[in-house]
């Protein structure tokens, strides 16, 4: 009996049901997650709710899926052009990518004197392998990269997965580029931020090769835990109202251990600010209230740490290297 009761209820066991009618099909449509008596609740209700912790979940599950994508893809060329040339991928790696590897000594030292202050009392003869061991790993991965990309011009690939976009907020921030560009990125600042002066090479070469293309709009994000930066972002707009927001800009980036506010004044003086406006600005907080709006801007879009880039309302966060942007811009140049 009790053998004849588990086989009775087994496809219960299994999840599919004892009866043989079928279950209702629910229709879902796509952005809607919920009903409640015929009313829906879409993703969009979600993400007013959670802000930009529902806002980052999206990001981090975008470049997951790309990343996957972007390694089957990969794969699958790879696997396409051995087959063509008759020879293993082992052999076809080999050729036209381990065989362009070349780390010189004086890459391995100079990469040793520029990060000096990370390696302690570590002298180069102890690391010289290490760093001769890294550097190949990343030369490698950029020459498979481009070695990739000439492979997939040849090929019908089609992504269709779509990155996350938001509405990101410009107001009348200090900008580079001309209005109509058919790019548009935003960066979310902190003068105090080490990566954020970092990401100052990027930006410039972002700037150099899309001239005309882009337009480089800045907005005020000081994180809580560095003093002196509110201040240093006030000082920039009060240099912006003697025409020298950018001047007083760079002055910034380059002092980023010394913005205190007898620094901020000392930097007006180098950059030619009329001396008694500038300090009047600075102390009055004239622009205060703009630098919590950028803050309040960020959150809203899902900033939690700077910087922060928007391009086309698509987010790439921290100090990341130029051909991380490059993507994104082409693929934006592309879509217009």
């Amino acid at each position: 009996m009790k053998n004849l009761l588990l086989l009775f209820c087994l496809p219960v066991l299994l999840g599919i049901g004892c009866s043989k009618k079928s279950a209702p099909v629910i229709q879902v449509q796509p952005g809607i997650v919920a009903k409640i008596n015929g009313k829906e609740i879409t993703d969009e209700d979600i993400r007013k709710v959670m802000g930009p912790e529902f806002v980052r979940a999206e990001m981090e599950l975008y470049d997951v899926k790309k990343a996957g994508l972007d390694q089957i893809i990969q794969d699958q060329v790879l696997q396409e052009e051995s087959k063509k040339q008759g020879i293993s991928q082992e052999e076809l790696l080999q050729k036209n990518v381990d065989s362009q590897i070349k780390v010189t000594d004086k890459e391995v030292e100079k990469f040793y004197n520029d990060n000096k202050g990370r390696f302690g009392e570590k002298k180069f003869d102890e690391l010289k392998g290490n760093i001769q061991f890294m550097l190949s790993r990343q030369k490698r991965g950029e020459v498979l990269d481009q070695y990739v990309a000439k492979l997939r011009k040849g090929l019908d690939i089609q992504v269709l997965i779509q990155a996350t976009k938001l509405e990101v907020p410009e107001g009348d921030s200090p900008a580079i580029g001309p209005d109509k560009a058919p790019v548009h990125m935003v960066e979310f600042t902190d003068y105090q931020c080490p990566f954020c002066g970092k990401a100052r090479e990027t930006v410039n070469q972002v700037l150099s090769d899309y001239k005309g293309k882009v337009k480089y709009v800045i907005r005020d994000f000081p994180l809580s835990f560095h003093r002196d930066s509110f201040k240093a972002h006030e000082a920039a707009h009060c240099a912006g109202d003697q025409g020298k927001y950018w001047e007083m800009n760079k002055k910034l980036f380059a002092s980023q251990k010394d913005l205190k506010v007898e620094d901020l004044k000392k930097y007006a003086s180098e950059i030619s600010l009329n001396k008694s406006k500038f300090e009047e600005c600075l102390n009055s907080n004239k622009f205060a209230e703009r630098v919590r709006q950028g803050l309040e801007d960020g959150q809203k879009v899902g900033v939690s740490g700077t910087p922060a880039f928007f391009i086309n309302g698509r987010m790439i966060s921290g100090a990341r290297p130029f051909p991380d942007f490059k993507e994104i811009i082409d693929d934006e140049l592309a879509a217009n």
